[in-house]
């Protein structure tokens, strides 16, 4: 018995030194990883990493907003609490919090004791400053977080817990970071993660102007009824949608049909292109239309040469509202009645924050899919950073002003408030000069393009301003006087036939010179070196004509693989902008082409989007986008599945009236009638 107790008290011995090294250890550091912690996306993981370093480091909290949603339950609370807090967050939505561990000791911690209150914390810890401000949605003052360190605050400032994890040694931040507690998944933000995509971006595409923006703050005083309701009842967007019954919401001044109401606040379905970027599936409706990824932007002009892209969440998408009262419609209008000269389109590349998951940088890979060229400008409605330029605009709402009803709900606007965000967008695009050609070489903050810093020539800027705008001036004489318009037409030529030859026919008289693209990608009935010499022998008699391959960059497995299995593809939504896109950048500029001309297609549903891609996007770039009617024998369409259905029956009369006697003899030649 005596042998058992001594072994019992060993083990409980050794556990005991096992736990006060661990502890040890934490607290000189050892075995902590800062790329671990600045690495972490989950809520959980991070709070248990967390533990560690509270030993060591400062952790201070602040709650924006609310500090924690439906999913903080009391397992999450009693997780978070284990850092060393005392207050359980479980079931305090809406109220402020704030808090400071230092070196594992609870230095500070409070909570308001109603949703009406604020927070505001000072303090020196040793010889460092430490300020907190937590303001919960509900507080008559503006939401926030702030986290002040010796002056300078480095908090994420969004929705949900805030942290800045600081080193009191080396005087540095090691992690500032929120998670959305409201959120079920509890998303993830960096905005040093943000700032340096953004900064990239800028890098990489010199002469784009690109404005970083926020949209208007619910305001707390001198309230509107519509406000003041939204505010003291807690209206969101299901709220609205589960009292659709009560017409005493501001949307339905706006919509008097019910089925209007429930189209403008549904997500539309989404999905992942092949480069991982999140798309919007089409949408054809009465209020909401979505083509080619992304949503109808109202009063385009047909011919244009410079972009506006908006990219950021729901508001930018334009939640609660039909197509003509977007952020992005509106501000197309200003700017076909105020810029006309500059022949601008607006594009809405706004997405959903719920489907699109911040913590993985969906949001950066949204703005790096965009077909930008210099010239254009970019307004990204997420980001907070004065690098590229932030324009604050969270207090525009506040009354007195001239829009009506701004919200719908606690944080989504109505058309007028749209209308508002679009004129001091406009307004400060026009501040900011964005609007002069001299936007296509010199950058918002005055700088010159890194590509076009070897070739300044020794000139000032204001000299190269001139010279740029010398080029475009004889650009546009010689293209007026001597450019020669060179088109262009991919074909599978499946095999080679009669509406092939009729398209090219007609393609090749309104152009100086036509290049065919044959695909060369060999997965068709017919082999590459086949169709190539065939569509090469059917267009031997044109003279401004030629016969290329297409490479691997057109048409191919590479950028776009469900060309090669249309048959399965019929019914779903396909993405073809990345070989559309690349053919634009890449491509085209290699051979000046100007004009790209597709065959008119009403049966093909795959290569329907293709087309509705390549009108959308090609303009983009300059190049024209042109369909032309398919040729038809007996009242159908002459085609190439036609010529292969015939072949299976053998039936070579019929395929002698739809293809050239250069294809007919190769068939009867390759099928030995």
């Amino acid at each position: 018995m005596s042998h058992i107790k001594k072994t019992n008290n060993e083990a409980q011995l050794k556990k005991e030194i096992t736990r006060i090294k661990a502890e040890l250890e934490a607290a000189r550091g050892k075995g902590l990883s800062i790329n671990k912690l600045k690495g972490e996306q989950n809520f959980i993981e991070y709070i248990r990493i967390l533990r560690s370093f509270s030993k060591r480091y400062m952790v201070i909290i602040a709650a924006s907003d609310t500090p924690c949603g439906p999913a903080y339950t009391e397992t999450v609370s009693s997780e978070v609490m284990r850092i060393g807090l005392q207050i359980d967050l479980c079931n305090k939505f809406r109220h402020s919090y704030a808090a400071i561990i230092n070196a594992g000791i609870l230095e500070f911690e409070r909570l308001s004791s109603t949703v009406n209150e604020w927070i505001e914390h000072s303090c020196y810890i040793e010889d460092i400053s430490v300020e907190v401000v937590s303001v919960g949605f509900s507080a008559p003052k503006q939401s926030t977080a702030v986290i002040k360190i010796n002056g300078k605050n480095y908090s994420p400032c969004r929705r949900g817990l805030n942290f800045v994890v600081f080193d009191k040694v080396t005087k540095t931040v090691l992690d500032a970071v929120n998670f959305d507690t409201f959120n079920n998944h509890f998303p993830c933000y960096r905005p040093s993660a943000v700032k340096e995509g953004l900064l990239n971006y800028r890098k990489a595409h010199p002469g784009v102007a690109i404005l970083c923006f926020n949209g208007p703050a619910c305001p707390k005083n001198n309230l509107s009824a519509n406000e003041s309701f939204i505010l003291n009842n807690d209206v969101i967007r299901g709220t609205i949608l589960q009292n659709l019954d009560k017409p005493v919401f501001a949307l339905n001044k706006y919509f008097e049909a019910t089925e209007d109401i429930i189209e403008v606040l549904s997500v539309p379905k989404s999905y992942h292109d092949i480069n991982g970027v999140r798309r919007f599936e089409d949408v054809a409706g009465k209020c909401v239309n979505i083509t080619s990824g992304h949503r109808v932007t109202e009063g385009q002009p047909q011919h244009y040469k410079r972009t506006v892209f908006m990219v950021g969440g729901c508001n930018i998408f334009g939640i609660g509202v039909s197509d003509q009262g977007t952020i992005a419609t509106w501000l197309q209008k200003l700017l076909n009645e105020f810029a006309p000269e500059q022949q601008f389109i607006v594009q809405n590349y706004g997405f959903y924050l719920s489907e699109v998951d911040a913590a993985t940088g969906e949001e950066l890979a949204i703005l790096n899919s965009l077909p930008v060229k210099a010239g254009d400008i970019v307004l990204c409605g997420f980001g907070m950073i004065n690098e590229p330029p932030f324009f604050d605009i969270a207090l525009a709402a506040n009354r007195p002003h001239s829009y009506g009803e701004v919200f719908f709900d606690t944080q989504h606007y109505t058309e007028d408030g749209n209308r508002l965000i679009a004129d001091k967008l406009f307004e400060k695009l026009r501040e900011l000069n964005f609007f002069s050609n001299e936007c296509l070489s010199i950058l918002p903050n005055g700088s010159v393009p890194q590509q076009d810093v070897s070739r300044d020539y020794n000139l000032d800027i204001e000299s190269r301003k001139k010279l740029l705008e010398y080029k475009i001036i004889l650009t546009e004489f010689y293209n007026s006087r001597f450019g020669l318009k060179i088109g262009s037409i991919v074909m599978n030529a499946n095999p080679f036939t009669l509406g092939h030859r009729y398209l090219i026919e007609q393609a090749a008289a309104n152009c100086h010179h036509l290049i065919i693209f044959v695909v060369q990608e060999d997965k068709s009935a017919f082999t590459f070196g086949d169709r190539l010499r065939l569509v090469d022998a059917g267009t031997a008699d044109l003279k401004n004509v030629t016969v290329i391959p297409s490479g691997n960059f057109i048409i191919s497995s590479l950028t776009f693989s469900e060309y090669f299995n249309k048959s399965e593809m019929q019914d779903h939504a396909v993405d073809s902008s990345l070989d559309v896109t690349l053919f634009a950048r890449e491509i085209a500029p290699c051979l000046n082409i100007s004009v790209r001309f597709v065959g008119e297609e009403q049966h093909d549903k795959v290569t329907k989007q293709y087309n509705d891609t390549m009108r959308a996007v090609l303009p983009e770039y300059g190049i024209e986008f042109v369909e032309i009617p398919r040729k038809e024998l007996d009242g159908r369409p002459i085609s190439a599945s036609s010529v292969r259905e015939l072949l299976k029956e053998r039936n070579f009369d019929e395929i002698a009236k739809i293809v050239p006697k250069t294809t007919f003899d190769y068939l009867t030649e390759r099928h030995s009638i």
